[in-house]
């Protein structure tokens, strides 16, 4: 029987084994190699190079390793067996080498029916699958809910130090991370799981291998636990003679930490929530006779200190989990109370709006040491103008007014600004018509149906009315009107914004042309006669006859001019002629510019 044995990647260059000859079965192939195994403090331990078969069968061995093929006739694997040599390739085999990353193959072709014994057809070859893998391994450590800060030189955790690793494989897989911590010597991670809980620094080395030996260059991390909490301390400046405090104390709060620095210091004044220290506290915050202060620093990990107090003595600073200052006072601590109002034309849409006429009025309040002074500003970041009496606001829109109101004692009420826009421009409108118009020079003609709107606009409050007058009668504005009477009318309007700003009167003189115009007809020739038919009275003329038909306008003038004879098709040709003889009705429409119109009918007889 000849045999072929090859071994190569799949869709990539295949080599080849001289052919074999002999009667033995190909049934086993053994791929060994030999490794060591021994360890020292932060140097990686010594894996060895190996073969290795995942669960699913698959065989993997570390792409440095040479290989030697031997081949038996038993699967046992004790049983004799005999390494297979190279003629041709000889410098190539014994060992030879894999030079694929993944899958590569083992090929015999023309497989044989192991129960005949006989060429399998179609040919196909006898594929046995082994996969090289010489790729190192991918670790990273994972912080997972540990509270941590990076400074300049070191990563620091706090008091929840969760540390695990996470490793992959492109290949035979993970076998195991193996890490050192502050410099013992390495271990594996599922052998013992990294806990880090005590205080302090810590340098880290750690790597991965995975299942065929192949080590991953070595990561390295220092850090360092904090579980200390920061030390907070407080300053009282302004303390007169028998701690009783002037106005103007305050307290300021500091807090120092020796690892991973102070993140915040917070404080609540009396049972309100904690806020933020940005700068020192004003004691007027407090509640007069029983206030209280509360105060702890936290550091940059989350570490947070047992709370501490200032308070007075009837507020039970002194708290037995805490440090705590006693004091007594009595402060003006309230603001005065600072009144704003418009006096004048006022309106509130989407902005507020005066007029300027409009002035502003300042008012302020303190039941204690009293109103020292009222400020207020224009649109500036400083409110420092002194408010004596009311006074009409200056610029233009829009306009921010900044106020407040200080006491005797330098309470300051909180500054306020107020946004409005001062409108001092009437607003426009305009007069249009729906329905028949005719202009003649400086002369406007309406039909009696044509009707008049008035429209304003106002780029700032807005139109708050429009009132017209026609013909002397004085009327409110609200939806379209007509003209009263034939012939001239008088329209006067304006408009008013929502401050009351008005434009200046406007006119418009208009006749109303309720009246179509007059038609006129006559014949060319003289009547030859007369007749009755169904008691109808017709005129007879001759067949020659023409007939001119016209209208006149005294107003707007004639636009069209039309008739139908006899019920036909109407035409406006002038003269009618080429009459046959019969009975005529002749239907004629005249309309004006203004669309009035007449109607007038004619009838008579044409005879040879």
């Amino acid at each position: 029987m000849n045999t072929e044995l090859r071994i190569g990647p799949f869709k990539k260059t295949s080599f080849c084994t001289r052919r074999l000859t002999g009667t033995a079965l190909l049934t086993t192939l053994m791929l060994t190699s030999a490794g060591n195994f021994s360890s020292s403090a932060q140097e990686p331990l010594q894996h060895e190079k190996r073969f290795y078969q995942s669960e699913d069968g698959k065989l993997f061995v570390n792409k440095d390793l040479p290989l030697y093929l031997r081949i038996s006739s038993d699967p046992d694997d004790e049983a004799e067996s005999w390494l297979l040599k190279s003629n041709t390739t000889a410098q190539y085999s014994n060992p030879m080498y894999l030079d694929t990353e993944g899958w590569n193959t083992l090929r015999s072709p023309s497989a044989v029916d192991t129960a005949t014994r006989k060429t399998v057809y179609p040919l196909q070859d006898i594929i046995f699958d082994i996969y090289a893998d010489g790729l190192q391994p991918k670790s990273r450590l994972l912080w997972g809910e540990s509270v941590n800060v990076r400074t300049d030189d070191k990563v620091f955790f706090g008091e929840k130090v969760h540390l695990a690793f996470d490793a992959s494989d492109e290949m035979s897989g993970v076998a195991d991370v193996y890490y050192s911590l502050n410099g013992s010597g390495f271990v594996g991670e599922k052998q013992s799981p990294l806990s880090v809980d005590e205080e302090g620094d810590y340098s880290l080395k750690f790597y991965s291998v995975d299942n065929v030996g192949n080590v991953e260059d070595m990561h390295s991390f220092d850090f360092s636990v904090d579980h200390t909490a920061p030390i907070s301390t407080h300053e009282i400046s302004g303390i007169n003679k028998n701690n009783v405090l002037a106005p103007d104390a305050t307290i300021c709060l500091s807090a120092v930490d020796s690892l991973s620095g102070v993140n915040n210091v917070f404080f609540a004044i009396d049972d309100g929530e904690f806020e933020e220290y940005k700068n020192p506290i004003p004691v007027s915050r407090l509640k007069e006779g029983d206030g209280q202060i509360t105060y702890y620093a936290e550091d940059r990990v989350g570490n947070a200190e047992a709370h501490k107090y200032i308070g007075t003595l009837s507020s039970g600073a002194s708290k037995a989990e805490g440090e705590g200052e006693v004091f007594d006072y009595y402060i003006d601590r309230d603001a005065p109370v600072v009144s704003f109002e418009f006096e004048g034309d006022y309106f509130e849409g989407d902005r507020e709006y005066i007029s300027g006429r409009t002035t502003v009025a300042l008012s302020a309040k303190d039941d204690k040491s009293g109103v020292q002074s009222i400020l207020y500003s224009y649109n500036s970041f400083l409110t420092n103008e002194v408010y004596d009496n009311s006074f009409h606001p200056e610029g233009n829109s829009p306009v921010v007014l900044s106020y407040s109101a200080v006491d005797w004692v330098e309470n300051s009420a909180p500054e306020t600004d107020r946004h409005f826009y001062i409108d001092r421009t009437a607003p426009g409108s305009k007069v249009s018509f729906d329905g028949p118009v005719f202009r003649n020079r400086d002369t406007l003609f309406l039909a009696a149906q044509t009707r008049i709107s008035l429209d304003a606009k106002d780029q700032e409050s807005g139109v708050k009315s429009i009132s017209y007058s026609l013909n002397g009668v004085e009327k409110e504005y609200g939806e379209s009107f007509s003209g009263d009477r034939s012939g001239e009318n008088l329209l006067e309007w304006r408009s008013t914004d929502n401050v009351n700003n008005q434009e200046e009167l406007q006119s418009l003189v208009f006749v109303v042309d309720r009246e179509g115009p007059s038609i006129h007809h006559h014949f060319s020739v003289e009547p030859i006669g007369e007749k009755t038919i169904r008691e109808e009275n017709y005129v007879i003329y001759p067949s020659n006859t023409k007939i001119y038909i016209g209208a006149t306008d005294d107003v707007a003038g004639e636009e069209s001019l039309k008739y139908s004879v006899n019920g036909s098709k109407v035409s406006e040709k002038i003269p009618l002629s080429g009459l046959q003889p019969g009975n005529y009705t002749i239907d004629i429409e005249a309309a004006d510019a203004l669309e009035n119109k007449t109607t007038k009918t004619i009838r008579f007889s044409i005879e040879k």
